[in-house]
């Protein structure tokens, strides 16, 4: 009796785990031969469904996903753009003049992929002895929860994590610690797809 009961308890939340990405799968099914329009809001539709998810449930659903599920995903999520208009003098404490700013290193971001489109310059300054990182004349593809990692030579593994992509278009600030000569390349990519959308590469 005991174990039919845990059984059927394990069933249900198999169950409950596999819906979202049954959803995504079905209104994946034949997408190639409809038209633009159906085909972008099939896409936005299953980029909402697996937007809405929760982190469990995306690792679920990613484990099982194929690269056109991966790519109806991204192609959802590029049809939103987020602006922000984040500036210099908001790096600098409340209250305060911005009194010494000067250039540590800067680099130019190109695109990862022919899925992406990505333009802008990366910037590391020094505002009043503290060391941010700056995006100016950005613009980017979106995608499913972007964040901005700082690595050496674009490696993910040992890198730092800056947080969510503050907005996919327009200059926008982060704030760096003492770490600004710890790595040498800015990369933009999908937390949970692990799909590497730009980088910058930083020089003097």
């Amino acid at each position: 009796m005991f174990e039919d009961t845990q059984y059927e308890r394990l069933s249900m939340c198999a169950l409950v785990l596999m819906f979202p990405l049954l959803a995504i799968t079905l209104s994946l099914v034949s997408y190639a031969a409809e038209g633009s329009d159906e085909l972008k809001q099939r896409s936005m539709q299953a980029y909402k469904q697996f937007n809405a998810m929760t982190e469990d449930q995306r690792n679920s659903a990613i484990g099982n996903m194929s690269n056109a599920d991966m790519n109806m995903v991204m192609m959802g999520a590029a049809q939103i753009n987020s602006e922000v208009n984040e500036t210099i003098q908001a790096m600098a404490p409340p209250n305060s003049n911005v009194a010494s700013i000067y250039e540590l290193r800067t680099g130019n971001f190109t695109p990862s992929g022919n899925f992406s489109k990505a333009s802008g310059v990366s910037r590391i300054l020094s505002v009043n002895d503290n060391q941010f990182l700056r995006f100016e004349h950005f613009n980017i593809t979106n995608g499913p929860e972007l964040h901005v990692y700082f690595t050496n030579k674009g490696d993910l593994t040992n890198s730092k994590d800056l947080g969510m992509l503050k907005g996919n278009i327009g200059p926008q600030n982060y704030f760096l610690g003492n770490t600004a000569n710890d790595y040498d390349t800015i990369v933009i990519a999908s937390k949970p797809l692990k799909v590497v959308y730009a980088k910058a590469m930083l020089e003097p």
